[in-house]
């Protein structure tokens, strides 16, 4: 849309402008700490999923997969059955605030997951953390002006890039700590733990200072679902 186009600047042009851009826009600063925070304790999933299943239940390579499997095709599921009737019905902000219980939930569940078949009895349990990201995205959206939609995503990826680098190194260091013969407590869940922690800050931070939409946000996320569709 030409009318909502802004002059290139190249200070604004790399993740670290892109990000100090966001603090222009009342109340996006709380939204990038819930997203940060929600993406540091989601990533622990890729860094040592593999490694605490073949620690704690001798999974081979096949059966780690198919877990991986079901906690994809579950979190499919609700994003294609249950977010498109919820968000009618609660709204952005209460659906976000459910997504993110049920992502802490579910993270201390895997902590203390002593079976493999706890595992996938908490991956169905836990399924509605899919509830978390897209409505969450949604109310960032709705703070910024159109012009600044673009740059709101750009700062977004620069979050997940910068957790993307911190979380492998956490992580893993925090596995193998724990493992270790030396370690004072040995516990394979410890990463899980660790984001369950970062995950129940988001929530925390979320429900205390993310507020919710006003009427013209709300007409804004409205107005930008329904250009989504024709899309």
């Amino acid at each position: 849309d030409e009318k909502h186009r802004r002059p290139f600047e190249w200070k604004r042009a790399n993740p670290v402008g892109t990000l100090l851009q966001m603090r222009n826009y009342p109340g996006i600063g709380w939204i990038g700490l819930v997203f940060f925070l929600m993406t540091l304790g989601h990533m622990m999933y890729p860094a040592v999923w593999a490694f605490v299943s073949n620690y704690r239940y001798g999974w081979n390579q096949q059966q780690i997969g198919f877990s991986l499997g079901a906690f994809g095709l579950c979190g499919a599921i609700i994003m294609a059955t249950v977010l498109p009737r919820i968000i009618p019905k609660l709204g952005e902000w209460k659906t976000a605030a459910i997504g993110l219980t049920f992502t802490a939930l579910g993270a201390f569940g895997y902590a203390f997951a002593t079976q493999g078949w706890m595992v996938y009895a908490v991956i169905v349990a836990g399924c509605l953390e899919a509830l978390a990201d897209p409505p969450l995205r949604s109310l960032a959206a709705a703070k910024v002006p159109p012009s600044a939609q673009g740059e709101l995503q750009g700062a977004m990826t620069s979050i997940f890039s910068i957790t993307s680098i911190i979380t492998p190194l956490l992580y893993t260091a925090i596995f193998s700590w724990f493992t270790s013969p030396t370690a004072p407590v040995v516990f394979g869940g410890a990463p899980y733990v660790l984001g369950a922690i970062f995950l129940t800050l988001a929530v925390i931070v979320f429900v205390t200072k993310v507020a919710r939409p006003t009427p013209r946000e709300v007409e804004r996320m409205h107005t930008q679902e329904a250009v989504t569709n024709t899309v």
